[in-house]
């Protein structure tokens, strides 16, 4: 490669290579960037690749990229181009690029490449397509990727195939009686459980409020797809059984086949419509197969809900009660809120018939967490002392679990990533509900509700309500934080004041009263107190002094009582809830008297 040609090359913006026209495109001059880019050294280009940018392409791309370089037609082409390229480690990065096609010197042809990383906009890209696909609740495929993706498959002359249109039953009563937060759970365990029946390449996809389509391809029978109706029954019908509070969910199923129900989506669509009428009108919690003969009439029922608009994500309000005013007047009154605090977790988790309350607060850099506070049901092992100075960093992201209403809902654990999974099987959890402490807007730790005995779905009116209580307990249990972080800070300047070789005592602005006087000033005068006027104290007066350093300027002052003639620093200062100045006297006697 040519050094010299390189060196010219780094000032060009972004990745340039300077290559053979060959088969090999044999590597003359790359950029600094280059190498950058795709994390090679120099000396790498030549071990791993040969020097030949062709051993750098995905195999599948080499021979389109050689058909773009051989489409210039002339000697001063200009080429724009997309290709994968393996890097250093074995990865491989999209780049979009431009080349020319010259002649040098040697008169052999060469081309000029400027190339410049599209990894990012691809991703990018890809991540947006996806949550273009996707329904924002289940993660399964929304209304216009489903029948994209059914259309697709259905146009290329596929072998047999269904198409299940599933409604839940009586999903509006679960809503209005429980909240959509627990709506919006049962949804979503149901489409785990959905997917959980079905190959990779079948599509599974929510189209209304509570309904769902399957389709399966490549049926080797009918009989396939009654079995896999009857598993979607069984499946739903039991989802819920293990709760702590079990619930009963049920479906009902109306299955249209390809080819003879329908070879295109919309045929198919109307004729499982169709199904689904009569699977309903028989009883729910059922299914059936389009027949002909006697679904035919069934026309135009409308009963399914595509193109209706998912209504999902509504905000469960907090609803006040006695129970919240009732905490409120505990920690309000409290004279012990250490105490205050941990009655409170006793009454929520009675009446809530939770296994655990507790709170974990972070440390002032964020990075770990203390379980403080901890209330157990008969019968759960109290895990405080084993959850001290946990690194945050050990369990992923966990201030991510915290949504937007600051709210970690989950209610099985093993949805999680392994980290969290193994920390919460380590203290017994199967479930449990969140709520963030937020100081400032940062996450600074957060009010827990754990469940050990089983799965369990909390009802809007329970979220609501903790969550209010949560918030109540936050404000109270900062409010203790900040003034024990006031205390602390006094006893750190009372402990620096005591230290210094000067006389200091902290001064009321509007009374002269002593609020604070240091070791120094108490040693020349024990009879000095906190309470007592400055003028008082220290001059034996009953009016403040006529040269007083509070007053300003006035940079010397002599007391006849202590014979001692002092230069004065006078700062305004805050001292706790007063507004104050600091009084710091340096004993000048020995100056004055020569």
């Amino acid at each position: 490669m040519n050094t010299r040609n390189e060196a010219l090359l780094d000032k060009v913006p972004g990745a340039v290579l300077q290559c053979k026209n060959n088969e090999s495109y044999e590597i003359l001059a790359v950029n600094q960037c280059f190498l950058d880019m795709f994390g090679y050294s120099r000396e790498a280009l030549m071990e791993k690749v040969q020097n030949q940018f062709a051993k750098m392409l995905c195999e599948h791309e080499r021979s389109p990229f050689y058909q773009e370089q051989e489409a210039a037609q002339d000697l001063i082409g200009k080429i724009n181009f997309q290709c994968s390229v393996r890097c250093g480690d074995g990865s491989y990065k999209w780049v979009t690029g431009c080349s020319h096609l010259f002649v040098g010197e040697d008169g052999e042809e060469q081309i000029f490449c400027v190339m410049l990383d599209n990894d990012e906009n691809r991703q990018m890209v890809a991540t947006l397509r996806q949550k273009a696909e996707q329904d924002a609740l289940t993660g399964l495929y929304n209304r216009e990727a489903i029948q994209q993706k059914i259309s697709a498959y259905l146009s290329q002359e596929p072998g047999s195939s269904a198409l299940f249109l599933i409604d839940t039953d009586n999903f509006k009563q679960v809503n209005d009686n429980m909240g959509h937060l627990f709506g919006d759970a049962v949804l979503t365990e149901m489409a785990i459980g959905m997917k959980k029946l079905v190959r990779q390449s079948d599509v599974v996809g929510r189209i209304g409020g509570d309904e769902f389509i399957i389709f399966l391809k490549d049926l080797t029978s009918q009989g396939v797809a009654e079995e896999k109706a009857r598993q979607l029954l069984d499946t739903f019908q039991h989802l819920f059984q293990s709760e702590k509070r079990p619930i009963e969910v049920t479906c009902s199923i109306g299955v249209a086949l390809c080819p003879q129900d329908g070879q295109d989506f919309q045929t198919l669509y109307q004729n499982a419509d169709r199904a689904l009428y009569w699977a309903k009108s028989i009883g729910k919690n059922n299914y059936k197969l389009f027949d002909q003969e006697t679904m035919t009439s069934v026309a135009g029922t409308g009963y399914s809900t595509l193109g209706s608009a998912i209504d999902s994500n509504r905000e469960a309000g907090a609803e006040m009660d006695n129970l919240a005013t009732y905490v409120f007047q505990i920690l309000y009154n409290a004279k012990d809120l250490d105490n205050a605090i941990q009655t409170t977790l006793e009454i929520v988790g009675k009446r809530f018939d939770v296994s655990r309350a507790y709170i974990f607060e972070n440390s002032e850099d964020g990075r770990y967490c203390d379980n403080t506070y901890e209330w157990c049901n008969a019968g759960i092992e109290p895990q405080k002392d084993y959850l001290q100075h946990y690194a945050y960093e050990d369990f992923g992201n966990y201030a991510a679990l915290f949504e937007e209403n600051a709210l970690f809902y989950c209610r099985d654990i093993y949805s999680l990533v392994p980290e969290q999974v193994a920390l919460f099987e380590e203290q017994g959890i199967r479930s449990t509900l969140q709520c963030a402490i937020q100081d400032n807007g940062a996450f600074s730790g957060f009010v827990g509700f754990d469940e050990c005995t089983g799965t369990r779905m909390w009802t809007k009116e329970e979220i609501g309500m903790l969550s209010l209580i949560s918030q109540l307990l936050t404000v109270f249990l900062q409010k203790k934080r900040a003034a024990e972080r006031d205390r602390q800070l006094a006893v750190r300047l009372n402990t620096i004041l005591d230290t210094q070789d000067a006389y200091i005592c902290a001064i009321q602005r509007d009374n002269y009263e002593l609020l604070y006087i240091n070791h120094k000033t108490r040693e020349l005068d024990p009879g000095a107190v906190p309470g007592q006027a400055c003028y008082e104290a220290f001059f034996h007066r009953d009016s403040p002094c006529e040269r007083c350093p509070l007053r300003g300027n006035v940079d010397e002052v002599y007391n006849p009582r202590y014979q001692m003639w002092t230069r004065v620093r006078c700062s305004p200062i805050k001292w706790g809830d007063h507004d104050a100045y600091l009084l710091t006297c340096f004993d000048i006697t020995e100056y004055k008297k020569m």
